[in-house]
């Protein structure tokens, strides 16, 4: 398998490549607003670096939400451009779980809250644990909510994600032992991190084809208009 990766659902725009023979190649920049100009050029550097040809990818792996509503659907349309070009199916990963991979990466813990500002005074939020293949997997539900109504059955044992940044004082308030969390909160999604949860999945079969691509929002009312993007 040669994977393509690519990750845009907050400020951090990445794509990395994973090669049949193992090797890894990654491009990752925080650009706000500079996903649809970099995009392209992270995705022809990875293949350059890897001296692979696009004809040689055979799955397009990419983090389907939740996080920004423009950056998703970049990353949703460019891996269905690529997909549709080649002829091979796609992986969708959800964000958080790219996330929880990253921050599980890092702090080598057993578990992790990771959280992304939603604005409006919102959250996205999950918790994650390592499973024994050293892998996100989530525990309970993704969820959306407002800050103050963010509450947890057991403290987790690290964090990230920049939903840490306007949440954590009150989360400290209201959840006894929040405030001795270890927590990153300039971790974001990216693309490595993505390479390793896509590729379980297609060990799983859990790729899908061009013609309903799931899109993971969270928001109810962005949801219920378009709970799967569709080609025209």
């Amino acid at each position: 398998m040669n994977i393509l990766a690519i990750e845009t659902s907050t400020e951090a725009c990445s794509a990395a490549l994973l090669c049949e023979d193992g090797r890894i190649f990654s491009e990752y920049s925080v650009a706000p607003r500079q996903h649809t100009k970099l995009l392209p050029k992270m995705m022809a550097s990875v293949l350059v670096a890897a001296d692979l040809p696009k004809s040689a990818i055979t799955h397009c792996a990419f983090a389907n939400g939740p996080g920004a509503f423009t950056g998703i659907r970049i990353a949703a349309s460019t891996a269905q451009g690529v997909a549709i070009g080649l002829d091979i199916p796609l992986v969708p990963v959800s964000t958080l779980a790219v996330l929880a991979q990253a921050c599980l990466d890092k702090f080598n813990l057993p578990n992790c809250m990771v959280a992304l500002d939603a604005r409006m005074g919102e959250v996205y939020w999950a918790l994650y644990e390592k499973g024994d293949s050293g892998l996100a997997e989530l525990e309970g539900v993704e969820k959306l909510n407002k800050l103050d109504q963010v509450s947890v059955d057991k403290l987790p044992a690290c964090g990230a994600g920049h939903g840490w940044l306007v949440g954590k004082d009150i989360w400290s308030q209201n959840i006894i032992g929040m405030e001795d969390v270890p927590v990153d909160a300039t971790i974001l999604p990216n693309s490595e991190a993505l390479l390793k949860l896509a590729k379980q999945a297609i060990n799983r079969g859990n790729v899908v084809s061009v013609d309903h691509v799931p899109i993971n929002y969270l928001r109810n009312q962005v949801a219920e208009k378009s709970k799967k993007m569709q080609l025209p």
